[in-house]
């Protein structure tokens, strides 16, 4: 199973896992209590993924990846023009030189 789904089917599961336990709470200050520490937890949690080596990492890896694909593109696109113009240029060329011969001739 790939990490990202295992991942998505273990926050549904906790996410599950919180729900089940509220309900079991018969104080709703006490469930209020719990919800804000489950909030706080996931903010601490999730800004210290943010400012983490590897996640910082795989960002610049992220936009470095997304720049050499932008200039492949950009490469790949100028080739084509360029050889369209070519062919363009050849079969004009070719054309002209094709009229030129059969005015000869029959000249």
């Amino acid at each position: 199973m790939a990490k990202a789904q295992e991942l998505m089917y273990a926050v549904v599961g906790a996410g599950d896992f919180a729900v089940e336990k509220a309900k079991g709470l018969s104080d709703r200050d006490q469930a209020t209590k719990i919800y804000n520490d489950l909030v706080k937890r996931g903010r601490t949690l999730s800004t210290k993924i943010k400012s983490s080596a590897p996640t910082k990492r795989a960002i610049e890896q992220t936009r470095t990846a997304r720049s050499q694909a932008k200039a492949a593109a950009t490469s790949a696109t100028k080739a084509v023009r360029a050889n369209a113009n070519a062919a363009r240029s050849a079969t004009t060329k070719a054309s002209e030189t094709s009229k030129t011969s059969k005015t000869t001739k029959a000249g």
